[in-house]
This record gives structure tokens, sequence and C-alpha cells, in this order.
């Protein structure tokens, strides 16, 4: 029997968790028609399933794209997140080589540099109040990316709406208008990476980007030119929209909990785990899609190939099978193995620089507004299924 599921209904945006809990008692598997997939709520089921080589983020020649959706999955070719071995691990390799764990380290600076700047612009306002998301939370990993791949100042104004406009693409139920968008932004970010090509090799910098090129120039068998702009695409979505809506989503939970707000800054070495409990509590990347590679049964299910499963993260993440008391935000939450970055082949490569990013915006915002706090609002989420955020965060301080 198929269970009572809306994703687009304004109470379930508002709040999904008292649906996934019903699911994962009810229904953890279920085929849902609309999606035509199969969703699956419990963590044991996501975090198996993320791991299992006999799925894939994609099918080569399914489904057949025809000419208008392949203006947009040209630039998906050969991104890490939607290919498989031995390709992974060919691109992989050219990550490991030059995003480095020493990369990361020399961004830690500029990313606290830049929260003290964000920061001081928020203390030069006379009324004290501000939209933390789109005042602070926003223009992290915007510059953190832009700095990472190398892009002029001048520039990066088009990064954001860029990003916006590509994950439409990968909304369940995306309109035709959603559709052109993406596939405007995608080709306009392309066409702007691959114009930068010649001004790199021109004149190469210490950026992620250069380093790249130069790897593809060497060896172009190790990396095109399409897998280079298409990864760099990968690390603007990715990197952006993780960082913001953590940043959004968590601190909306941390400030509606005065009294973990006042543990934390009583003692700011929690900042580790607040920021995986932020993660955790209220997970932007709500779920990830995997397709099915080769017949395969599970827990009583037959799935042919090209069978697709929604693997819910943020249900995943409040299984009380694996979280004691899933629904309380808890700071000192130790251990907590959420799955918000993901798991297996396909967890989140820029993990690392995304918990460098909202540890030290965190420290930030400790030190240098102590009085933060919420101001009286309605919290809007945007209407959409992958990802969940805020329209934005009123705060005074």
């Amino acid at each position: 029997m198929t269970p009572s599921f809306n994703p687009t209904d304004p109470a379930f945006l508002a709040n999904p968790y008292p649906t996934y809990r019903r699911l994962r008692e009810e229904s953890p598997i279920f085929f849902f028609e609309k999606w035509h997939a199969y969703v699956l709520t419990r963590y044991d089921d996501v975090n198996t399933l993320l791991r299992d080589r006999r799925l894939g983020r994609v099918l080569e020649n399914y489904p057949q794209w025809g000419e208008y959706e392949w203006q947009f999955e040209q630039t998906r070719v050969g991104s890490i997140l939607e290919i498989e071995p031995p390709d992974h691990t060919r691109i992989k390799e050219v990550f490991h080589q030059t995003f480095t764990p020493k990369r990361v380290r020399e961004l830690s600076g500029k990313v606290h540099a830049l929260c003290e700047r964000l920061v001081d612009d928020l203390l030069k306002r006379p009324q004290r109040q501000a939209d933390l998301i789109h005042d602070f939370a926003q223009p992290i990993p915007v510059t953190v990316i832009a700095d990472l791949l190398g892009i002029p100042e001048a520039d990066r104004h088009h990064l954001v709406p860029w990003s916006k406009g590509i994950i439409g693409w990968f909304e369940p139920e995306r309109t035709k208008a959603m559709e052109a968008e993406a596939i405007r932004c995608a080709q306009e970010f392309a066409a702007y990476l691959r114009a930068m090509i010649p001004l790199k090799r021109q004149q190469p910098g210490d950026d992620l980007f250069s380093a790249m090129l130069q790897v593809h120039d060497r060896e172009p068998e190790r990396l095109s030119e399409q897998e280079l702009i298409n990864n760099c695409i990968l690390l603007l979505n990715a990197g952006h929209e993780a960082v913001v809506n953590v940043m959004g989503n968590g601190m909306k939970a941390l400030l509606s909990h005065p009294e973990q707000y006042a543990r934390l800054k009583a003692d700011p070495s929690l900042i580790p785990t607040a920021v995986e409990e932020m993660m955790r509590y209220d997970t932007p990347l709500q779920f990830f899609e995997r397709y099915v590679l080769e017949p395969l049964e599970y827990k009583g299910q037959r799935w042919e190939r090209g069978t697709k499963l929604v693997l819910y993260y943020a249900s995943a993440n409040h299984d009380p099978a694996v979280f004691r008391d899933p629904e309380t935000f808890d700071i000192t939450r130790n251990p907590n193995p959420h799955l918000a970055f993901g798991a297996g082949l396909h967890y989140c490569i820029g993990a690392p620089l995304a918990r460098v990013e909202l540890q030290t915006a965190l420290r930030v915002l400790l030190e240098r507004l102590p009085e933060l706090r919420l101001l009286p609002q309605e919290f809007r989420y945007m209407p959409k299924n992958v990802f969940r955020y805020l329209e934005g965060l009123k705060v005074a301080y």
C-alpha cells in the first residue's frame, strides 16, 4: 500500500520531519508514482545503499535524453558526482593532486579574514539588524570558491544566480521554466570557464583552476577540457549551496534553542560538534538520487536496471535507531554519524573545506556578535524538495 506522501504540500515544506518519522515507522521503502522512484527513509537503508556499488548516479543511455535535455546534461558529463569507476577514480586522483589539504589550510586564514570583514560591515549598521543568510552566510562560500577557482572580483556577482539557476534542474517536479533557466545558467557558466582557459595558460595563478588546467595540458587523458569545466561547475553548486544552507538552517536551530547557544558561548570548544549537529538537525540536502545499475534484490524488493531510488538523508539523520532523542538539538552530540555529506564513493569531496568555513563563521559570530538573536518573523522555506533552505533569517545583535 502506498503511503500518503505529498512533498510539495506547504505544511511538509515548513516541517517535513513528522512525515519522515511516519514513513520510517510505517513505510520505510515504498514506490512513489509521481517521481517514478522508490523512496527510502531509514538510516540503515540510506547508508547501506549509498555504499552499494551496484547503484550509480547516471546510467549510460538511460533515460534517453532528447536534444533539449542534452543541453543541460552536457554540463554533467565527467562531473565527479555523476560518474562511476574507473572514470570516477581517475578524476578523483586529479582532485587529490590539486585540491590538497595544504590548499584547504591556506584558505582557512582567508575565510577567517572574510568573516571578520562581514561582521565589521554588520556592526556599522546603526539599527543592528540584518538578514544573516544574505548579509553574512551567502558571501562566504561564494568568495571562497571564487578564490579557489581564480575568478576575478569583477565577475563574481554572476556566481550566485548561476548556482541558484542550475540546481533547479535537480528538482523532481521542475517546470519548463526552471529547466530553461538551468540550461541558460549552466551554459553561461561553462562558456565563462572555457574563456578562462587561454587566460590561465598565459598567466597561471595559485588557484585550483590553474592547477587542474596544468594537469589537463600535460595529460589530457587524465582530465579532458569538458571534465575540467564540469567539475568547476560542481564545485560552485555543491560548495555554495551546502555552506549557505547549513548556516541558515543551523543558525535558526541554534538561536531557537537559547540554552544551547548560551552553552556554546560559554564553551567555544564545542564549535566542531555544534556544526555537525547543525548539519544533522535540519539537513539542507534532503535526499540523493541513485539508479540501479544491475538487477538487485533488497529487503524483499526486486529492482531492475534503471530503477530510481530516492535516499532521504534528512530522514536518516533523524532515525532513532541511530540517534538518541533525534528531535532534540544537542550541540554536544557525539558520536554523530550523520549523512549530510553522503557516504561511500560519492562522499562530498569538499567536506573538509565546508567544515573550515562553517566552524570559522560560527566562531566569529560568537566572538563578535555575542548578543545575536532572532527577530520575530515567519520562517519561510523555498518551495524546493532537493534542497531545504530559508528565504531569509532576520536577526538583531
